[in-house]
């Protein structure tokens, strides 16, 4: 009985207060984050070139692979590229996962340059066996615009690999690559 009475009391005096209760300030103020700005542009290019390992015996041969790319969340001066890439070339089949940040500098209103660093790993076969090789290096490119949505750029990098080891014998497989890129921007 004793409940049902405070409830009732509780309840009229809800009821009864009624009227324009005053919106409470917060005491810290939260970031209002714009829809036009929670989106990172993001872009998607095929890519062609040569690879060249190191050595005198080394030549140049294709490479080809799919990059996808996106501005850093906190900076819109660095854009993020993703790569995947294959090579094959006599007997030694190398297909490689690289993340590859840039720094940009604008050159034009539709031109950048970018140089930074690159951190992969890559599954390199040859003949019937294989291993698995961490990559590190240093790259640098160029983007230009062409149209509304869609760009080239192209891209040089040097990398040095951990060892990789076949019938026994250990070697790197540090290589340089030179190619170009043609994607499209959404």
């Amino acid at each position: 009985m004793k409940k049902t009475a405070l409830l009732s009391v509780l309840a009229s005096t809800l009821i009864m207060a009624g009227g324009n209760i005053a919106r409470v300030e917060p005491m810290v103020e939260t970031p209002v984050v714009n829809e036009t700005s929670a989106s990172i542009p993001m872009g998607i290019s095929l890519l062609g070139g040569v690879m060249k390992g190191e050595g005198d015996n080394s030549d140049w041969n294709t490479i080809y692979g799919l990059e996808f790319s996106f501005e850093c969340l906190l900076s819109d001066s660095t854009r993020s590229q993703l790569q995947f890439t294959h090579y094959d070339h006599d007997g030694l089949k190398m297909i490689q996962v690289s993340a590859n940040p840039h720094y940009l500098v604008n050159v034009s209103p539709s031109t950048t340059f970018g140089m930074g660093p690159s951190l992969g790993v890559a599954k390199v076969e040859i003949g019937n066996e294989d291993d698995i090789v961490f990559t590190y290096g240093v790259g640098a490119s160029i983007r230009t615009d062409i149209a509304e949505n869609f760009f080239v750029g192209a891209e040089a990098r040097y990398e040095w690999t951990t060892d990789a080891e076949f019938s026994g014998i250990e070697d790197d497989l540090n290589n340089a690559k030179v190619f170009a890129k043609i994607g499209y921007q959404f």
